[in-house]
């Protein structure tokens, strides 16, 4: 089964070029339908753009262009925060409740935006409820998805991701599973029972499978990193584990480390 409805964050930031790209081509290969949203912030963040309207306007025009130049359906969504009482975190995640995939931008601490939260992408993977493609602030992602890198731990997070990108992985070229045993050990690593590849191996996938331990000073999401440098990665998928720091939900070290860090386009699910 093919995504049937993917979701979309536009913006005007130079990030907004690259992640449409990637969603017009992952809308295009699975034949779905691609809605924009787009969320008027409160004027308390844009007391020097106060023509939201006309931007939430010329933004739909763009993206509509683009929908047509792919080929791919489209839908638009446009949120005010100040008349709805949604901020940008609490529009997103609540709109893709209601689709297969969400896509946004890893964010650029560079280049900060008021309107922008620097930890949109943690907020979307922990309260979307859905799987979260983030797309790197640097590079251009124009190519179909053929390479996919797959982070195997065990667990229901790793369980999630994978069947979330089922319908992203039966379309790819290769398949390459990586289970890592970190610093600290991993009891699921070592299990030779419970092999994620022969149950993938059943969907006829173009799969193949390794194992890594990471050394002393090599933490997991840079092992990560390095393979889809080495494999030519166009999408790397794992489960984002959480936890509670100071009384707030955060993501695990992997995943904060990987938003931060990102050279590919990464799926999470959570």
């Amino acid at each position: 089964m093919n995504l049937k409805d993917i979701l979309v964050h536009i913006d005007h930031r130079p990030t907004c070029a690259s992640r449409l790209d990637v969603a017009l081509q992952l809308a295009r290969q699975q034949q779905s339908q691609l809605t924009g949203i787009y969320v008027i912030p409160h004027p308390h963040f844009t007391a020097h753009h106060p023509e939201g309207r006309d931007l939430a306007r010329e933004a739909e025009v763009n993206f509509r262009q683009q929908a047509e130049k792919y080929e791919v359906g489209c839908d638009w969504i446009c949120v005010d925060s100040h008349k709805s009482g949604l901020n940008l975190v609490n529009a997103i995640n609540l709109y893709a409740h209601y689709r297969d995939l969400l896509v946004i931008s890893q964010t650029d601490v560079e280049k900060p935006d008021r309107a922008i939260p620097d930890n949109l992408p943690e907020m979307a993977v922990l309260g979307s409820g859905r799987p979260v493609l983030i797309v790197p602030y640097a590079g251009a992602f124009n190519q179909p998805i053929k390479r996919i890198l797959l982070a195997w731990r065990g667990g229901p997070e790793s369980s999630r991701a994978l069947h979330d990108a089922m319908p992203v992985l039966r379309k790819a070229e290769h398949v390459k599973v990586i289970t890592v045993q970190g610093r600290e050990g991993d009891d699921v690593y070592q299990s030779h029972e419970a092999d994620i590849c022969t149950h993938m191996a059943r969907y006829q996938l173009p799969l193949s499978c390794e194992k890594r331990v990471t050394g002393s000073d090599l933490a997991v999401g840079d092992l990560l990193l390095n393979r889809c440098a080495e494999y030519g990665a166009d999408l790397l998928v794992m489960g984002a584990t959480s936890q509670f720091r100071r009384g707030y939900q955060t993501l695990g070290e992997t995943g904060r480390h990987l938003l931060q860090h990102m050279t590919a386009p990464v799926l999470m699910s959570h």
